[in-house]
């Protein structure tokens, strides 16, 4: 598989005539900025496609440039902040010297521009290279004990090499004891949330605290200018325009990858491949197996103001084997799925989005996964009636709250959704694919961002999240999309929060300062309270403080 991936991507590189740009990463604090944009626009970009939250930098300068042709008579408090956000993203902007001169270089050589440590401009080519620094400390109440903490630190590089190949690549050395619903999740599933191989960091108990590496690359190129993008690499990407995702989040471990994004007209079409790993029990240096998924997902303007995204998706039910079928860029996976003898897991889904020229914006998205019409119909809990429902809205600078975003985010997913046998489930290194949760559950989120002033960013993220758990190793109730759907608990009468209710809520207001261009001072507190029907579920309750500095790093957030 990887030798077809290098060779579909080399041929590429020999067609191409122009070059891609890195992705800005997700849940950065200049998004939720360009999301308050998007919504103020008053009409859907035909450029920027937001459910795509892994948003290359080209289209977002470009989307904020054409912003300011728009809306000539912006404040010029918003002006500064849409230039700022250019700024940090010069190499797209007009002739590639958006970014803004330091009055202060180091050593006339380092930070002569104000966003990045290097950053080298000459003729068809560009070159940026940012040290990465995150370190926090944290106190948690009922976990006195512990020291909490988060050490990061590593490089990024983004590149443009004669307008025919876009390069980027980031690595992070890590050493992490988190909270303690994290160490918990850890012990759990064996696995660092968004991270993947690890180790235990200097305790004798496992699970405390972990030693890990992240990494993260690709290279990418036009096959057709601004019409069709290849792309190839370890990366994670997240498919909605809400905060969660029931198709695909980027929540998760890195994958290997190679993505095609086509646009033609009001269309934006990805066809995504990827190498996962299916679960797998820790232990000696091995080999470890590795399994297949393939997805499609089809973003089109139908009007002004709406949008309407499909998505079909598969993950193999063999080990290491792929399946050449799935390669067909357009076909439906679910007629090969069956063709095959229906050994894999394949879902299909529907999402939309409603610029409402209100200053607000509608989404959601529809995942099915298995149903029978006749078996809803009749109202009696079949176990495999599996689908998702995700409704949310955003609204910009409420009561004239200038620099202000609301989100709110009901998700709602039917037991044993995404859970199929230990290959085949929508999970990779002992993650969930899509919603940190599984399945069988029901969530608000509640988010609100706001930038009173010019380096001041307040975020205050709240859920509320109500799930059936599992309390036996034999049997499945549906939230653990590990386990194989072949130990249900029964066949009829598999309702909503099947199981032994759990109720988690966990709220995180947080207030960064941005002392330069991508250099953040934070401080802030979360309250996480689990309540349960069940001993075998642990109930806990407790609130974290904390602070830290980071440069050129996204927060890292515990809210799961």
């Amino acid at each position: 598989m990887k030798n077809l991936f290098a060779i579909v991507f080399a041929l590429g590189f020999y067609q191409t005539v122009d070059a891609q740009s890195a992705y800005m990463k997700h849940l950065a604090d200049d998004q939720f900025l360009i999301e308050r944009l998007d919504v103020l626009n008053g009409r859907l970009s035909d450029s920027l496609y937001t459910s795509l939250q892994s948003m290359s930098r080209k289209e977002v300068v470009q989307f904020l440039q054409q912003y300011l042709q728009k809306h000539r008579t912006i404040s010029p408090r918003e002006k500064e902040e849409i230039m700022r956000i250019i700024s940090k993203n010069g190499e797209w902007a007009a002739n590639g010297e958006g970014a803004e001169d330091s009055r202060y270089p180091i050593l006339n050589r380092l930070y002569q521009k104000k966003s990045d440590m290097i950053n080298v401009h000459v003729d068809q080519a560009d070159l940026v290279i940012n040290p990465i620094f995150n370190y926090q400390q944290m106190v948690e109440t009922n976990n006195t004990r512990q020291n909490l903490f988060l050490n990061s630190k590593g490089i990024e590089l983004r590149a443009n090499l004669n307008k025919r190949i876009g390069v980027y690549s980031t690595f992070t050395d890590n050493q992490e004891r988190g909270p303690w619903h994290h160490q918990q999740r850890v012990r759990e599933r064996s696995a660092v949330p968004g991270m993947g191989y690890y180790k235990d960091f200097k305790v004798d108990k496992p699970g405390l605290a972990q030693d890990y590496l992240y990494a993260a690359g690709y290279l990418d190129a036009e096959l057709i200018k601004n019409k069709v993008n290849v792309a190839f690499g370890q990366d994670r990407f997240h498919l909605g325009d809400g905060y969660r995702s029931l198709f695909l989040n980027d929540m998760g471990a890195n994958y290997l990858f190679m993505k095609i994004n086509t646009k033609f007209w009001k269309f934006n079409y990805q066809n995504l491949w990827m190498e996962l790993t299916p679960q797998y029990s820790r232990g000696g240096d091995k080999l470890l197996p590795r399994k297949y998924a393939a997805m499609h997902y089809l973003s089109a303007n139908v009007t002004k103001w709406l949008n309407v995204s499909l998505f079909e998706g598969v993950v193999f039910g063999r080990q290491d084997h792929f399946d050449f079928r799935y390669m067909n860029p357009i076909i439906l996976y679910r007629s090969v799925e069956q063709n095959a003898g229906s050994p894999d897991n394949a879902m299909l889904g529907m999402g939309f989005k409603i610029n409402t020229k209100i200053k607000t914006v509608l989404y959601g998205q529809v995942l099915l996964d298995e149903f029978k019409f006749s078996e809803i119909m009749a109202r009696n809990g079949w176990w495999a009636n599996k689908y998702g429902i995700q409704l949310g809205f955003k609204v910009a600078d409420l009561l004239n709250i200038k620099n202000l975003l609301i989100q709110g985010e009901v998700n709602m997913v039917r037991p044993f959704t995404y859970s199929r046998d230990s290959v085949s489930n929508y999970t990779h290194y002992n993650q969930p694919l899509a919603h940190p949760y599984g399945a069988n559950f029901l969530e608000a989120n509640f988010i609100v961002n706001y930038k009173p002033m010019r380096n001041v960013h307040l975020s205050w993220r709240s859920f509320i999240n109500r799930q059936g758990r599992d309390t036996s190793a034999k049997r499945a109730f549906g939230g653990d999309i590990f386990k194989s759907y072949k130990a249900r608990n029964d066949e009829y009468g598999i309702g909503l929060f099947n199981g032994y209710p759990t109720e988690t809520f966990y709220t995180n207001l947080n207030l960064s300062y941005e002392l330069r261009y991508n250099i953040f001072f934070d401080m802030g507190f979360a309250y996480r309270y689990q309540n349960t029907s069940t001993k075998y579920v642990p109930a806990f309750n407790s609130l974290q403080v904390y602070s830290g500095i980071r440069v050129n790093a996204v927060r890292r957030l515990y809210d799961y």
